[in-house]
């Protein structure tokens, strides 16, 4: 696939998949030994049981596209995310707070499919936004 193709392809999986909470779409473009480095297990259905998870606790999640690069088989692209917290986030209970934290992620994409992808999200902001921890004075 082209770097354009590539790009189309790791726009569906924010728009659809992540915003749209289209499985179906999850089905069609990610692959079944699809690998999500920040979630703890590897495959396609480990991957909607996260997403579940995450969603559960931030239900209004939305993620945008800031910025995107690809290659030939590789996706980066810089997001901002905002959500509610709704439930518990490992250990920190449900307050209600809203926040909005950046992320960056690489997408890895063979034979038309999404294979694997890394994320780096800015957690600690997040966590300050919500109440749970403070930045040192």
């Amino acid at each position: 696939m082209s770097a354009e193709q590539n790009k189309i392809l790791a726009r569906r999986f924010y728009d659809e998949i992540l915003n749209g909470r289209k499985m179906n779409v999850a089905d069609e473009i990610l692959s079944l030994q699809y690998i999500d480095h920040s979630a703890a297990a590897p495959g396609l259905e480990n991957f909607k049981t996260y997403l579940g998870m995450i969603t559960s606790v931030f239900s209004d999640i939305n993620v945008t596209v800031e910025d995107m690069f690809a290659d030939e088989d590789k996706v980066a692209v810089r997001l901002t995310i905002h959500g509610t917290q709704s439930d518990s986030f490992r250990g920190f209970s449900a307050r209600g707070g809203h926040a909005t934290w950046s992320g960056m992620d690489i997408i890895h994409i063979s034979n038309g499919k999404i294979v694997e992808r890394w994320s780096e999200r800015d957690f600690l902001h997040m966590l300050v936004q919500l109440g749970h921890v403070q930045y040192p004075q």
